[in-house]
């Protein structure tokens, strides 16, 4: 069965290429605002299924992987910073505090209709951090293209947490991979006892 990656991320494309297998992108597209929600935790699950969703609909015998990520710190959900004043002020508001990460992750089997679920919490603790660091990271990193400003993928971006903890690929990546492989793994022994749907 084909993987399909419901996301443009670069991040989670690259950790999902980790699994040696054949991955297709094919980005979902919603609108994020539209997508209903009764807290934090379930805006980032259902945003995650509201993309497997889309894409898997028009899918036949594919594993559709969608996830969605961001911050919450003293009552803000941090999104992608609109401009670098944006971004600046965003890291500045993050150093030296503990961060919730979420990541909302929906996993969809379009041949055997099966799905999986859910919304991993981690705690981050960001470094203290100067004025002129944050200045280099903005004016050398893409941040406008991160939740939060930063991204864990990367050496600069890791290089500013002080400690986490949680699910490290869904920080570090925005995809829970241990979560991944488990699905995989039930659905590919669920295809074997079932011959018959299988060749169907």
């Amino acid at each position: 069965m084909k993987i399909i990656l419901a996301s443009q991320s670069k991040q989670r494309l690259d950790i999902l290429r980790t699994l040696g297998l054949p991955i297709k992108v094919i980005p979902a597209y919603i609108d994020e605002k539209a997508v209903p929600y009764s807290d934090r935790y379930d805006k980032a699950l259902q945003i995650a299924l509201a993309k497997a969703q889309k894409v898997a609909s028009k899918q036949k015998n594919a594993i559709v992987v969608a996830a969605d990520t961001f911050c919450y710190l003293k009552g803000r959900i941090l999104e992608k910073p609109k401009n670098l004043q944006e971004a600046q002020a965003m890291l500045l508001f993050q150093s030296g505090q503990e961060i919730e990460v979420l990541t909302g992750y929906a996993f969809l089997n379009t041949k055997l209709h099966t799905q999986k679920t859910g919304c991993e919490k981690i705690l981050v603790r960001m470094r203290q951090l100067s004025t002129k660091q944050i200045e280099k990271y903005i004016n050398n990193e893409p941040v406008l293209t991160w939740s939060a400003a930063f991204s864990p993928a990367y050496d600069s971006g890791i290089a500013l947490i002080k400690s986490i903890n949680g699910n490290l690929t869904a920080f570090s990546h925005g995809l829970p991979l241990d979560i991944l492989v488990d699905f995989l793994s039930v659905n590919n022994e669920k295809n074997c006892r079932n011959p018959q749907k299988n060749s169907s």
